[in-house]
């Protein structure tokens, strides 16, 4: 609740000098529209008692309720508040208008006011129709809802007027209702719409009167429009069911099921059976319902007609609209009626067919010949003689028949004469077309080949003496024809094959030819060719040094066709040390193949020499190559000298290693072969290890590093000259196998004192006798 508040100074007599006492003014609600009741709130306050105090109202509009009210009695201090209705008429206009408020006693009085607005108001939102579908012609009653926002009742008058809607019989075109206050009321329009409206929404006006009974609400007049929707025609369901089959020229009892199909009702219905074509009403067929939902009209009905029979009904409802709807009945025709089931449904040349006819009549027969008459061979009887057919009770006749095997594929005639009357039929004769299906392995074959696979045939009917031949250029090593005698529907027939490819054939597709019963069906064979790559020639290692004796050369071969190469050599054109040729009976595709040659290379000088592979196999042949580089190796010249050369003693070998060469000799290391006259001298098992090895490191060129070994000669050794074999290896930039160099010293033994051997042979007597006393003289001692 909005409350708005005029606080006003009460007005006093200045020469009385009397005190003052103050009024306030609120009302609500704060939107105010024509036909709304305002309460109005006045409230007093004073600052001493006061008694027989008297408030007037004064309004535009009227006042309901406290218009003129008496205090007895107000005290100090203590607000007083008053209530005061004012009625805003319906016809009313927007704008501000003032309530004044005067209180007063006999020596005093104060006054205030306020100013309430009106707003606009929508008067078509108090009346509400309430339309539904209609179909055109329909008489309608259209309720309207009405409110009454007013404190008075309201009487209302609402009248519809368009050029859709006229007068219903003697209705009028509007109606009348008295709504309560605060309440609301429904009025009901009769009317009824044009006959020709087409389905759509069409408008119509509402003209509206509102007044009050007491008159202080005041009247208003509006219009409304209200949209009304047509539909399209009536929907209605006719059903005819009879009591039993109808005989044409006999009378029948059918029942008509009738019922509304679509939205809109229909009221003040009559129903009607007419005569039509084929049809005549003999009895019944007629009636009015007020509303039509569900309907069940006997009528007996006289039929002439045979076939389909329509049977006419009219429907008429509101004023006067009428359709024709219409139920239908077969009526069967008199006579045979013949139908021909074949098994199989088509046939194939050799196949076996029944036939099974299917005699029905509406009348009952006896005596009735039967003959059938076919292209084909009949196994069974083609004629007989049935000697009762009765309506619902058909007869049947088989025949099987047999279809040649020189039959072509095509359509034939299959007549039957029932009672001396033809009927023909037809029967299909396809193409024997088997379902063959041929699996070879390998798929893909090489000349010399075997090849193996499985030919399956599946005839798609019982098949009497199946031929099966098979012919092709390739070599058949199983036999070339099969005789079935018969072979069931569906069930497989397979047989094993075995084709030889023959050497030298060239590559291709090679046909496989089935013949079966004369129909051919050809597969093929696929014969290619290996192709055989040398995929590498790599030489181990692939640089070395002159004079070294032989290199390893790896040559890698692989089958890149996609069948089997036969007889493959592989040939080292280069001289080698060993084999110079492998054969391969087979190599497979796909897989590569190593094979390993030495070189002879003890002889080739410093330079890039060229490695040749060959590949040659059945059919063809390839090359490759590889790079064999062979580096000049440095010259070690080697001197030495021998010392103390006697049976029996310690020689002494001292060596000096110069380079010649010019590149640095890396690593290098002599190695002494000991023989039977000379060992080398070690003074412990550690010693005995390395005591022939000297590593002498780096040598530039140029440049002479110096050894020394210790040999032992043996004491049974005769004078003569004896040769010691040394071993020097090193390596060079770029290579990587070591250099080798051998190198034969001559070495001369003699015999005689050699005073490198009586020296040392003193010092140790002497030294083994001063041990001697030594020991003897801590033994007196101890």
């Amino acid at each position: 609740m909005v409350f708005l508040t005029a606080f006003v100074l009460a007005q006093t007599n200045p020469a009385l000098q009397q005190p003052q006492f103050n009024l306030a003014l609120s009302y609500s609600p704060p939107y105010i529209y024509p036909g709304s009741v305002v309460q109005l709130y006045i409230t007093l306050v004073s600052a001493q008692p006061l008694s027989n105090v008297y408030v007037d109202v004064d309004s535009p509009f009227k006042v309901l309720t406290g218009s003129t009210i008496q205090v007895q009695q107000l005290s100090a201090g203590v607000p007083a508040t008053f209530i005061s209705l004012v009625q805003i008429p319906l016809d009313a206009r927007p704008g501000y208008y003032r309530i004044r408020v005067t209180a007063y006693t006999l020596t005093r009085s104060a006054e205030s006011s306020v100013d309430i607005e009106v707003l606009p108001f929508d008067f078509s939102t108090l009346v509400v129709p309430r339309p539904t579908s209609y179909l055109a012609g329909q008489a309608v009653q259209l309720p309207v809802l009405l409110f009454n926002p007013t404190a008075d009742f309201l009487k209302v008058r609402v009248s519809i007027n368009g050029s859709v809607v006229s007068r219903f019989l003697n209705s009028s075109l509007s109606c009348d209702a008295v709504v309560p206050p605060k309440s609301n009321s429904t009025c009901l329009l009769n009317f009824a719409l044009s006959k020709d409206l087409r389905p759509g929404f069409y408008n119509a006006t509402l003209e509206i009167a509102l007044s009050s009974l007491s008159g202080y609400a005041g009247s208003v007049v509006f219009r409304k429009t209200v949209q009304l929707p047509v539909v399209s025609g009536a929907e209605v369901n006719v059903l005819a069911t009879p009591s039993q089959q109808p005989i044409p020229g006999s009378p029948t009892l059918v029942t008509l099921a009738i019922s509304q199909g679509g939205p809109a009702p229909l009221q003040n219905v009559t129903v009607q059976v007419l005569d039509g074509d084929g049809v005549k009403v003999l009895a019944g067929g007629v009636v009015a319902v007020p509303v039509l939902t569900q309907l069940q009209l006997p009528v007996q009905l006289l039929i002439t007609k045979q076939g389909e029979v329509r049977i006419p009904v009219e429907i008429c409802y509101f004023s006067g609209t009428c359709i024709i709807k219409y139920a239908d009945l077969y009526i069967p025709r008199s006579g045979l009626f013949i139908n021909a089931v074949f098994n199989p449904p088509q046939g194939y040349p050799g196949s076996l067919t029944q036939a099974t006819f299917v005699i029905a009549t509406n009348y009952t027969m006896s005596n009735v010949g039967v003959e059938v008459y076919s292209p084909f061979k009949a196994i069974t009887s083609t004629s007989s003689a049935i000697p009762f057919i009765a309506p619902q009770s058909p007869a049947t006749f088989n025949i099987i028949f047999e279809i040649p095997r020189d039959a072509k594929p095509g359509v034939y005639p299959i007549n039957i004469s029932v009672a001396g009357t033809l009927y023909t039929f037809h029967y299909e004769v396809l193409r024997p077309e088997f379902n063959v299906a041929a699996v070879f392995n390998p798929p893909v074959a090489y000349p010399g080949a075997l090849i193996s696979g499985t030919l399956t045939v599946v005839s798609p009917f019982n098949a009497r003496n199946v031929n099966i031949s098979i012919s092709t250029p390739l070599t058949l090593l199983t036999p070339s024809s099969y005789y079935v005698p018969y072979m069931p529907q569906g069930q497989p027939y397979s047989t094993y094959l075995v084709i030889q490819i023959p050497d030298g054939y060239p590559p291709g597709r090679y046909p496989i030819a089935v013949s079966i019963n004369g129909i051919s069906y050809t597969y093929y064979i696929t014969v290619s060719q290996p192709n055989v790559v040398i995929q590498n020639v790599l030489v181990t290692p692939p640089k070395i040094l002159e004079g070294t004796p032989v290199a390893q050369v790896n040559v890698q071969v692989i089958n890149t066709g996609p069948v089997v190469a036969r007889n493959v050599t592989v040939t080292l054109l280069n001289s080698t040390i060993g084999r110079q040729s492998y054969t391969l009976d087979y190599l497979p595709p796909g897989s590569p193949v190593t094979l390993t040659f030495y070189i002879d290379a003890s002889k080739l000088s410093p330079g890039n020499y060229n490695v040749v592979a060959l590949a040659s196999w059945e059919g063809g042949g390839s090359t490759a190559r590889g790079l064999l580089e062979i580096g000049r190796k440095d010259s070690l010249r080697i001197t030495y000298r021998v010392y103390n050369v006697a049976p029996g003693s310690t020689a002494v070998l001292m060596i000096n290693v110069t380079n010649l060469g010019p590149e640095e000799a890396k690593n290098v290391r002599i190695s002494l072969t000991p023989s039977q006259v000379f060992e080398l001298h070690a003074s412990n098992i550690a010693d005995a290890a390395t005591a022939g090895v000297r590593i002498l490191g780096d040598v530039p060129p140029g440049a002479t590093v110096s050894t020394a070994f210790l040999l032992d000669v043996s004491d049974k050794a005769v004078n003569g000259i004896y040769t010691l074999t040394l071993v020097l290896t090193w390596n060079q930039t770029g290579v990587f196998a070591p250099a080798l160099q051998y190198v034969n010293i001559p070495i001369e033994v003699r015999g005689g004192l050699d005073m490198f051997v009586v020296v040392p042979l003193v010092l140790t007597i002497v030294l083994v006798l001063a041990g001697i006393a030594m020991a003897l003289r801590r033994r007196r001692r101890g």
